[in-house]
């Protein structure tokens, strides 16, 4: 991280669709067994390392001459003590200074600074900042450890912006990791107000400054264009970003009820996941809730029926809410969301979700894809890890196939190194090649049901993208190299038929809902023949790829 005030070089890693939602998107930097990083935690280690080098330059209170010592004299030379951190909690802190040139008051214009380089090595609060207002040469603009009578001169009368802080990253150097097996090295020049000011108000500084700054590897000024690394940005992150302007398409409306369309990665409504409304650190970034939408776009207050989770899409029936009163003037039960509960619940009722899973249709031995429509009834485990045992789902394997690998050319394969860099490109290694198209029914409506079975021992192919009972492995690969979309789970609610009878769908409903366009695309990438056999099967059920 860089102090508000400061300057220079900032390191950032691309996503690799790690999401936080505890629910279905919170994939880890790590495998189950521990065995590989990604790239965040493997940068992070590297710049903690004793080897990496962080190089700052900052403009300070002071001309180098502490308690009679020339500081300019001493070279690069280490202060440690200790520095607390937001917590109060003592650390051992050390930090390497150099300073390079100073100069003494001798006028408005010429001001009593000098200007040093850092290289901090530990990571404490402020550390910098601190140390140097330790050795009496406090960094220009730094309102919490720094000189506030001084600060106040340079920034009304010598051009410091408001909240400046001259502090600058001017060079980076971290050592290899698995995934950037050539290392950093990066320089950022030195930024256009500091510079200024020394041009301005120490000409003499700069001047015997420029030569120790090229040997330190510090970047003054850029002179031409230029670029730093040969990191190839992923295919995928080059894809514009989804748009969502918070509307919502509705399949089918009545007088009682309606049924819409939900995206993936949007919550049907506030939660403990999304933090309530008067807490500070509640996720104000999320996509607004399907309630909301469908209550904004219909203009009636609604409720659901069911849920689907923030990562998969499909049909969403909601019920218009009534204004009931009992005698005392509290609003009592909905009548119409209570019937339709039930008839949702009923044995005639059917819910047909369609999923893309990680498999190719055979699994200790059974072959999945040659049994049909199958009941599968196995235990799962509730939110609180209690084992619930009545549970069951009719499961049908549509279709399955093993992808090809990458080609070598393509910028998804050229930017994995180490165990990752045979994962497209390697016949014998499928792990992430796999795909299965699945049709489930869920005849109870369990916690995660249909995840639960599908990524369970007997079946053996979990969800894409279900980081809660799935593979984080295969799922990264999926993100990172065929275009599945961060924090979703493949799985679309396609279908729902309620029976006919009751009094607020005498006639039954049956709706299909189109496939969710992310997932079409996943799709289309994948070979013809594959989705040929798909086809006849799917559109039985009204779904068309």
């Amino acid at each position: 991280r860089r102090t508000r005030g400061a300057s220079g070089a900032l390191l950032l890693t691309y996503a690799e669709g790690y999401g936080s939602d505890v629910d279905s998107d919170g994939d880890d930097s790590y495998d189950s067994d521990g065995s590989e990083k990604g790239d965040t935690a493997q940068l992070i280690e590297a710049m903690a390392s004793p080897e990496s080098i962080k190089t700052y330059v900052a403009l300070v209170r002071g001309e180098g001459i502490l308690r009679g010592e020339n500081l300019r004299e001493k070279g690069w030379f280490d202060v440690s003590r200790p520095i607390k951190d937001e917590g109060g909690e003592e650390k051992d802190a050390t930090t390497s200074f150099k300073f390079v040139a100073g100069q003494p008051e001798t006028g408005f214009d010429r001001p009593r600074v000098s200007l040093v380089l850092a290289r901090p090595k530990d990571g404490r609060w402020h550390q910098i900042r601190r140390h140097l207002n330790g050795l009496s040469h406090p960094i220009l603009g730094d309102s919490t450890h720094g000189h506030s009578k001084t600060n106040g001169i340079w920034k009304r009368e010598r051009n410091l912006p408001g909240e400046r802080i001259a502090l600058h990253l001017g060079r980076l150097e971290l050592v290899p990791t698995e995934n950037i097996p050539e290392g950093i090295s990066v320089q950022a020049p030195l930024a256009d107000d500091m510079l200024e000011m020394l041009r301005v108000y120490a000409p003499d500084v700069l001047e015997k400054s420029l030569p120790v700054l090229e040997e330190e590897g510090i970047l003054v000024e850029a002179k031409e264009q230029y670029q730093v690394g040969g990191y190839n940005i992923p295919e995928a992150l080059q894809e514009p970003k989804v748009f969502d302007d918070g509307d919502v398409d509705i399949l089918e409306e009545s007088e009682h009820y309606v049924i819409v369309n939900k995206p993936p990665v949007v919550v049907v409504h506030h939660s403990a996941w999304t933090g309530k409304r008067s807490d500070p650190k509640r996720r104000w970034n999320q996509n607004i809730p399907m309630l909301q939408r469908v209550r904004d776009k219909t203009g009636r207050r609604v409720n659901l029926v069911h849920r689907l989770d923030r990562g998969a899409s499909g049909c969403l029936l909601l019920t218009f809410a009534e204004n009931n009163e009992d005698e005392n003037g509290e609003r009592t039960p909905c009548k119409i969301t209570k019937t339709l509960i039930e008839s949702m619940q009923s044995p005639q009722s059917a819910k047909t979700y369609i999923a893309l899973c990680d498999g190719d249709g055979s699994w200790n031995g059974v072959n999945h894809l040659e049994k049909g429509w199958f009941a599968f009834d196995n235990p799962v485990k509730d939110e609180h890890g209690k084992l619930v045992e009545d549970a069951r789902t009719d499961l049908r394997f549509v279709a399955s196939t093993v992808l090809p690998p990458m080609d070598d050319g393509s910028a998804a394969s050229t930017t994995a190194t180490g165990d990752d860099k045979n994962d497209n490109n390697d016949d014998d290694n499928t792990e992430g090649r796999k795909v299965s198209i699945v049709l489930a029914r869920p005849h109870t409506g369990r916690w995660h049901q249909i995840r639960q079975h599908l990524a369970s021992g007997a079946i053996g192919h979990a969800i894409l993208g279900d980081s809660s009972h799935g593979r984080s492995r295969t799922n990264r690969i999926w993100k990172k190299k065929r275009r599945m979309r961060k924090e979703r789970t493949c799985l679309h609610l396609c279908r729902v038929r309620l029976p006919e009878g009751t009094e607020y769908s005498p006639g039954g409903i049956d709706v299909t809902c189109p496939l969710a366009p992310d997932m079409v695309k996943m799709l289309k990438a994948m070979p013809v023949e594959f989705l040929e056999e798909a086809r006849p099967i799917l559109a039985e059920e009204g779904i068309e790829i």
